[in-house]
């Protein structure tokens, strides 16, 4: 029987590409399907090297604390988006993934993935689609983070759902003090 939350992921990879019967057949079979509580996490050691995971329902951010131990938030994921797990080894500091929400959170291991490729070429087709979607949002990421502060506020509230993410998160994210972002929401 198929949940509520693998119609969501299938719904939107159907949105992304044509996909056949067969091949939604055999990623049922491979997925797992969680649920999180608000303020759970995944630790590094825990997020899976090169695992695609797909918001059903919830809200994510991914966060770090650098060597001043300040939180650094490098991303927010909310319903029908995909997480692409970086390989943590190869970046200087390791993310946890955060539950800003209840969330239902779909996952799909990299030998899952190996074999769903082996099997169906719409699934390279659907890859290449969902790696260009990332490299979008590093990209509108650190267009954002070039912005005076005010700015980046005003590109932040446009592009994510900031009345889901508590103002700590998106100074954090913006790279600001949770102070100047007060003064930046009262002004206006």
């Amino acid at each position: 029987m198929e949940s509520p939350a693998t119609r969501t992921l299938f719904d939107t990879l159907s949105q992304l590409s044509r996909i056949s019967n067969e091949m939604l057949l055999e990623l049922s079979e491979h997925i797992q399907i969680e649920e999180f509580k608000k303020d759970s996490e995944i630790g590094p050691k825990n997020i899976g090297k090169n695992v695609i995971y797909f918001v059903a329902t919830g809200m994510v951010k991914a966060n770090y604390f650098n060597r001043f131990g300040k939180e650094v938030v490098t991303g927010f994921w909310w319903e029908k988006m995909f997480i692409i797990a970086k390989d943590h080894e190869a970046t200087a500091e390791s993310e946890h993934l955060m539950f800003i929400e209840d969330t239902i959170l779909i996952s799909l291991s990299p030998t899952s993935i190996d074999v769903l490729i082996g099997k169906f070429g719409e699934v390279t087709r659907l890859s290449n689609k969902l790696n260009a979607i990332e490299r979008r949002r590093l990209k509108q990421r650190a267009e954002i983070l070039l912005l005076p502060a005010t700015e980046a506020y005003s590109a932040f509230q446009q592009a994510f759902p900031s009345n889901r993410i508590k103002l700590q998160d998106i100074a954090h994210f913006l790279g600001i003090r949770p102070f100047t972002l007060s003064r930046i929401r009262a002004s206006r």
